[in-house]
């Protein structure tokens, strides 16, 4: 058996293993992921962090740029709340994104800095983060970030500075 069989094999225990004793939360989860990835490898998400969260982003026509990220069990903190740096990675996502679909293709960016203030937990069924830029430069560009919770409730407001850089091959 080549090594590619051999971990197909084992994972595939793994799993029957796991789905065995599973409860309804666990295998909701994992079909949760599963479904990410599958999504993943079909080219309907760009990284595998959007993949396992399903995360959806759009750019809207007022130039903002919209990030939703449905809340669920495997964004959790021990609290049953959504983790603070879930939080931060909505806003991270979201205000970098809105940078980079306004950059040349030749060019993207990376965050140098980032302010968040935590208003409130992250409950209910998402988090809407909606990114909008305060300043556009060539070298750099400063933006800012609310995400809501499905009530529109202010659940955290943001800055952050995204430092401009040639694309890599």
């Amino acid at each position: 058996m080549d090594t590619d069989s051999q971990v197909q094999t084992q994972l595939e225990a793994k799993l029957q293993r796991y789905l065995e004793v599973a409860t309804e939360e666990e295998t909701d989860t994992l079909e949760r992921i599963i479904t990410g990835l599958l999504e993943k490898q079909a080219g309907k998400q760009g990284t595998y962090l959007g993949a396992l969260t399903n995360a959806r982003a759009a750019p809207l026509e007022d130039g903002t740029f919209e990030m939703t990220l449905p809340i669920h069990p495997l964004i959790y903190n021990p609290l049953e709340i959504v983790h603070g740096g879930i939080t931060a990675t909505l806003l991270d996502s979201a205000m970098g994104a809105l940078v980079d679909v306004q950059l040349p293709a030749s060019k993207t960016a990376v965050t140098s800095q980032l302010n968040i203030h935590y208003i409130r937990p992250g409950t209910g069924s998402l988090l809407r983060c909606v990114a909008r830029v305060a300043h556009a430069g060539s070298k750099q560009f400063v933006v800012e970030g609310d995400v809501y919770d499905d009530r529109e409730k202010l659940v955290a407001k943001a800055t952050g500075t995204f430092f401009v850089i040639g694309r890599a091959n």
